[in-house]
């Protein structure tokens, strides 16, 4: 949703704008002619004056409008997808962060740097990070062997980036398929 504010609000700020530079323009016409200038409101007046606020068509105009508030303030308070991971700062004046998808390929390029990993997938969360190494061995046995090399090299790697908070490592290898 917050992708959409800024739209949003652009669109909403000229809506207003439009409208204002109308009801700017109707005040002056009113006050010269005593008759609409651009817009007929005075429809809308009469029917405002004739319609009681306990009337059907008012309370499902409102009950529609809250809905849509309702919706509106529910997508803004729903916790935004944590696309950065903080880094630590040296000074107060400095925030640096890193995407999930670097942090992604700098643990993909130090698992397959490891010897006897041909290939890994990495998924990066906000909490953890899944690594599943392909290992260039045939048996479980000697794929099971190379967990331990590859999840001290991504620890270390992990713990040399300086994250606020070091997601929690998983690592599978799988031996290649035939």
């Amino acid at each position: 949703m917050r992708v959409a504010n800024r739209p949003l609000a652009f669109i909403l700020a000229a809506a207003l704008l439009a409208c204002s530079v109308v009801i700017i323009a109707e005040v002056i016409g009113f006050a010269v002619h005593r008759s609409p200038l651009l817009v007929h409101w005075t429809t809308w007046q009469d029917w405002a004056r004739s319609t009681r606020w306990d009337a059907f068509v008012v309370r499902v105009w409102a009950t529609v409008l809250m809905l849509v508030g309702l919706v509106l303030v529910v997508l803004e308070f729903k916790p935004r997808r944590v696309t950065r991971l903080p880094l630590l700062a040296v000074g107060q004046a400095t925030d640096a962060t890193v995407s999930r998808r670097g942090l992604a390929r700098i643990l993909r390029t130090e698992a397959t740097g490891v010897d006897g990993i041909t290939g890994a997938t990495v998924r990066v969360r906000r909490r953890r990070a899944l690594v599943t190494a392909a290992s260039g061995a045939r048996g479980r046995a000697a794929a099971g062997a190379l967990t331990e090399p590859v999840t001290q090299a991504l620890g270390a790697r992990l713990d040399g980036l300086g994250l606020r908070h070091v997601p929690r490592l998983t690592v599978r290898v799988v031996p290649r398929s035939r």
